[in-house]
C-alpha cells in the first residue's frame, strides 16, 4: 500500500514540473504562435472570400 502512495506522489511531483516547464516554454513562444495563428486565419478568410466572390457569378 505504501509503495501505490510514494508511486502516486511522484507521478503528482513530475507532472507539476512538467505543466510548469510547458508553461515557461509557452510563455516564450505565445507572441509567434498568435503571429501564426493570425497568418493561418487571414489565409483562411481569404480563401473563403475568395470562392464566396467566384461562386456569385
Amino acid at each position: 500500500m505504501a509503495n501505490r502512495i510514494l508511486g502516486f506522489c511522484f507521478a503528482v511531483l513530475v507532472s507539476v514540473i512538467l505543466i510548469s516547464l510547458a508553461l515557461e516554454l509557452l510563455a516564450q513562444i505565445w507572441g509567434w504562435l498568435l503571429l501564426i495563428a493570425l497568418i493561418v486565419l487571414a489565409v483562411v478568410a481569404g480563401v473563403w472570400i475568395y470562392r464566396w466572390r467566384s461562386s456569385r457569378w
